[in-house]
This record gives structure tokens, C-alpha cells and sequence, in this order.
């Protein structure tokens, strides 16, 4: 796994502190929705990763979802480089999934869109399932792994993710 620390990607502090969680069901896969550039996923530009990263944390924090997060709202992030990003973390609640699916599932972020960049790489794929990996180690996540919409109306984490989930989310 190549896991990003928050101090690598130079996350801001939380502004207060997590509501713990001792466990969940499972994980629930999210994308970024809108438009992420087409070549993001080329070699030479992870760079790009860690400044859109960096610009989810700042609009979770800012209140651009409506609502002022204390931190980015996802446990981890993943890029189409199988590099994956500390969030929130383990037995951290997020805020992700929407208002009282929260404490069931860890909330993992793909880095792909609804248009741009739509089809998870393999590199990415194995991002996510590094994530899951990493929560049920170290945040007593259970088996679940569910696509954002099966809980809360929204066509997150897109058609291609979303199949990728339903059949079973396993390695590429």
C-alpha cells in the first residue's frame, strides 16, 4: 500500500476534534462527481492528486457542501496512481455518507468524476482495495463494501465504480 500520511499531502488540522467510532459494517466507495480532468490519471501527474486533495479538504472545511465540515469528510482517499490518502482515518466518523449513515461505514473517496476521468484504472482499483484493507486492519471495518447511493439518493460513485462495487470489489 502506498498510503499517504496527512503530513505528506499537508492537511490543515481538524478544526475539532473526530467522534470516534469503535467499528462499522463495511466501507462505502464515493466519487468526486463533476468534471476530473481526462489525464489525471497519467503517469507524471500525481502532483495533481495531492493539490485536488488538498482542494476537497479546503471546500469541506469552507461549508461548499452546504454544511462546514471540521475536516475533509472522507476516512480515505484513492488516485489512479495506487496511492491512498490518510483522510479522517480509522475510528474516525465521517461525514461522507450523509446525515445519520455516518457510524456504519467508513466513507473511501475515488478520485474520478461524472465526466473527465470516469473509468477507474487498475492503479485505483487497487487503491480502493488497499483502503478497505487498511480500515478492517486498523478501524474494525467489517465486510460491507456498498456504493454511496445504497444508502442515500445520489448517483455517487458512478455507473463504472458502482459495477465495480456490485461485482464484488476485488482486485483488478
Amino acid at each position: 500500500m502506498n498510503l499517504i500520511t496527512r503530513a505528506d499531502w499537508h492537511a490543515k488540522k481538524p478544526t475539532s476534534v473526530y467522534t470516534r467510532l469503535s467499528s462499522t459494517r463495511g466501507v462505502k466507495i464515493h466519487y468526486t462527481g463533476g468534471t476530473v480532468p481526462a489525464d489525471l490519471a497519467e503517469a507524471g501527474n500525481h502532483d495533481r492528486c495531492v493539490d485536488l486533495v488538498q482542494d476537497i479538504q479546503r471546500m469541506h472545511m469552507a461549508g461548499g457542501r452546504g454544511e462546514r465540515y471540521i475536516d475533509v469528510g472522507y476516512s480515505m482517499v484513492c488516485c489512479p496512481h495506487r496511492s491512498t490518502f490518510m483522510g479522517r482515518g480509522p475510528h474516525a466518523l465521517p461525514a461522507a455518507n450523509g446525515a445519520g449513515l455516518n457510524s456504519g461505514h467508513y466513507a473511501v473517496l475515488a478520485l474520478i468524476g461524472s465526466s473527465g476521468l470516469t473509468e477507474p484504472n487498475d492503479d485505483l482499483l487497487n487503491a480502493l482495495v488497499d483502503a478497505i484493507e487498511y480500515l478492517r486492519e486498523h478501524g474494525e471495518a467489517g465486510q460491507e463494501v456498498k456504493g454511496h447511493r445504497d444508502g442515500y439518493a445520489t448517483s455517487c460513485p458512478g455507473d463504472p465504480l458502482y459495477r465495480w462495487v456490485r461485482d464484488g470489489a476485488e482486485r483488478p
